[in-house]
């Protein structure tokens, strides 16, 4: 019953797609021969564009904490940790675990990883928030009512900036910082366990809450050069977006930018349920249904929608396979002294 469960959001993401593509098999087939292959190498470069601002958001954000750590490392963690989050369907606390363990094993303070992945976790859905607000304001506006479609979109919204939040929250105050520590320390080990069967010595934990205040201490005083974090964040979804709109063009299907987002805001809604591994499903049917309300061919949405899904998410997690490997093997060991304390 148990391993049922545990492969369930499989199950309904491979029916959802499966009644989705099947009617259409022949024409998303169609669709694929006559797509333009110059648009959809760009859609790939896009995704790539996407994943490179992320990773310099992720070594910005080390570097202002006071931890450099070469780029290309910086790139791998993030590819492999983002994969992860595809592969798990925990809302991407996976791949926030991941992204610790994976940094700890290159001398960066546990409380330290935890910190940098708080402020990146909270801008990455602060921007979402807005780019997904900003979206149905406007979708509102060119439908010239409020249905069902728009009610849910803001209830999503309240979701996502939700996250950010809590999660400054969790950095700013001190009570509350505390009484959650012991459990992000314990659900981050938990989730290392499961995913390399290696976990964080427990007595790190005497340091961790000090160092923790120690991060945020640091954090504080450099608040003001946060503003490139946030930039390259930002850039990150541009680039994210732009994977659709040039999954369009291959077909030579050309949308306004603003039904573009829209419709992405759609999508992304979806990515955030945490049964389904990123969207995967539900995703594809919202986009490909929100587009064939604007006229596109349903055989044209559905296959835009695949092609960011294997742009983005697909080959990506592949190579992030290759990456693991790569960076499995240079991986240097951490020798752990029980009776040693860290410094702060």
């Amino acid at each position: 019953m148990k391993k049922i469960l545990k492969f369930l959001p499989l199950i309904i993401a491979a029916f959802i797609l499966y009644f989705l593509i099947y009617p259409n098999y022949e024409n998303i087939i169609r669709v694929y021969h006559e797509s333009k292959r110059t648009y959809l190498l760009i859609s790939m470069l896009a995704a790539l564009g996407s994943y490179f601002f992320m990773s310099l958001s992720l070594y910005e954000m080390l570097k202002i904490m006071g931890h450099k750590i070469p780029f290309l490392q910086t790139f791998s963690i993030t590819m492999i940790s983002t994969a992860v989050n595809y592969f798990f369907s925990t809302a991407g606390a996976s791949g926030f675990a991941i992204r610790t363990h994976l940094l700890n094993k290159r001398k960066v303070l546990v409380s330290i990883c935890i910190t940098t992945s708080v402020v990146l976790t909270a801008f990455i859905y602060l921007i979402l928030g807005f780019i997904v607000f900003q979206s149905f304001i406007l979708h509102m506006i060119s439908i010239k009512k409020i249905n069902l479609q728009v009610l849910e979109g803001f209830i999503g919204t309240l979701f996502i900036f939700l996250i950010p939040f809590l999660l400054t929250l969790i950095m700013y105050n001190h009570r509350f910082r505390n009484r959650w520590a012991i459990r992000i320390y314990y659900f981050v080990n938990s989730t290392i366990y499961q995913i390399t069967k290696y976990q964080i010595p427990k007595e790190d934990f005497r340091e961790f809450k000090n160092q923790l205040n120690h991060g945020v201490s640091i954090l504080h005083k450099k608040r003001y050069e946060l503003h490139k974090v946030l930039f390259y964040v930002l850039l990150d979804w541009v680039f994210n977006i732009m994977v659709l709109y040039f999954a369009f063009l291959s077909l030579d299907i050309k949308l306004s930018l603003v039904k573009i987002i829209i419709g992405f805001s759609f999508g992304m809604i979806m990515t955030v349920i945490p049964i389904l591994p990123s969207g995967l499903g539900a995703m594809e049917f919202v986009i490909a249904n929100f587009y064939s309300n604007y006229g596109v061919p349903i055989e044209s949405a559905i296959f835009a929608s695949l092609v960011f899904r294997v742009s983005y998410y697909i080959i990506p997690s592949l190579v992030s396979l290759v990456m693991f490997y790569g960076i499995k093997i240079a991986e240097p060991e951490i020798k752990y002294d029980a009776n040693k304390k860290e410094d702060i």
